[in-house]
């Protein structure tokens, strides 16, 4: 039986494969899998997110405000970024590998906080400054006469388009928070651990890393007909030849493979929070042998922030 996510599996897969892959892949998902755009679930997702980064290094270091933070996978909409300049960062950097955001979706973002500022809801997520709200609302104001770059140097933010394994532009020991949303599941092991290697370069010898890591097969959130432990099924080398892609990996690590390299680099991990899924649909699923040297328990784990005091 072909499933939805069988189709989506297969066109990226293809896509993968072509020149301008990431922009074709940005067309796909916004008029074929509707996947792209700042809708309600996105948007407060994100908010939330930055709620427990924030909480997490206010009671690990202080005060954001004046402080310089790092975000790994800005995405098409910077709403991290934004929400870090609204609370008092001095310096914002948001890196990623692809230019995935312009002058459309930085509108779609403003617009949402300018909506939540006029309810009197922006502070259920963070407490905005009241200076730093003001220059959102010139922003708004005068968007048509800005250009992007414009935008972004009024938010403080630097939008960097680079390999994270070489953060070149960025000094040893300069940044108090690195952080990141749903982008290590999308990174592949070897990779990943030379970006960690790179944060530990330039992360203040004092400062914090939060990081929110989605374990869940990322076609279930397209393909309700599966639940989000299917990816388990397949072998390496199947998910690896036939399923997975370029443009949207998923390494399947679960989360104590995780908490296993940062053991290996040395990076402190002063707390976690995990979500500890359901063991059930992990049993109603043949999990392939691949897998077999982790517990139902382990593979059951969703989702989880891991959170490193530096020191």
């Amino acid at each position: 039986m072909i499933r939805k996510w069988h189709l989506k599996a297969i066109i990226q897969k293809t896509i993968s494969f072509l020149p301008g892959s990431h922009k074709i892949n940005y067309w796909f998902q916004k008029n074929i899998t509707k996947g792209v755009y700042l809708g309600d679930e996105y948007f407060f997702d994100r908010l939330d997110h930055v709620k427990h980064h924030l909480k997490a290094f206010n009671n690990a270091v202080g005060t954001i405000e004046g402080k310089k933070t790092l975000e790994l996978g800005t995405g098409w909409y910077p709403v991290i970024p934004f929400s870090f300049f609204l609370s008092g960062a001095e310096e914002i950097n948001t890196v990623d590998i692809s230019n995935l955001t312009n002058k459309e979706k930085l509108k779609d973002t403003i617009d949402r906080f300018i909506e939540l500022i006029k309810q009197d809801k922006l502070k259920d997520f963070i407490e905005a400054k009241p200076e730093r709200t003001k220059i959102l609302k010139e922003i708004h104001k005068n968007f048509e006469q800005l250009n992007f770059e414009e935008i972004l140097r009024k938010m403080r933010i630097n939008y960097i388009i680079m390999d994270a394994r070489n953060l070149s532009n960025i000094s040893d020991h300069s940044v108090d928070l690195i952080h990141s949303n749903n982008t290590f599941e999308h990174v592949y092991p070897d990779i990943l651990s030379d970006i960690l290697k790179e944060f530990n370069r330039v992360v203040r010898k004092d400062g914090f890393m939060s990081h929110f890591i989605d374990m869940s097969d990322h076609f279930a959130h397209f393909d309700k007909s599966i639940n989000i432990y299917n990816f388990l099924q397949y072998s390496n080398k199947t998910w690896d030849r036939i399923i997975d892609n370029s443009v949207q990996p998923q390494n399947r690590w679960r989360y104590s493979q995780f908490v296993n390299l940062y053991r290996e680099l040395g990076i402190p991990l002063s707390d976690t929070e995990i979500r500890k899924g359901n063991p059930e649909e992990v049993k109603s699923l043949k999990i392939h042998k691949d897998f077999e040297s982790f517990t139902t328990e382990e593979l059951a784990i969703s989702h989880c922030y891991m959170y490193s005091k530096m020191n």
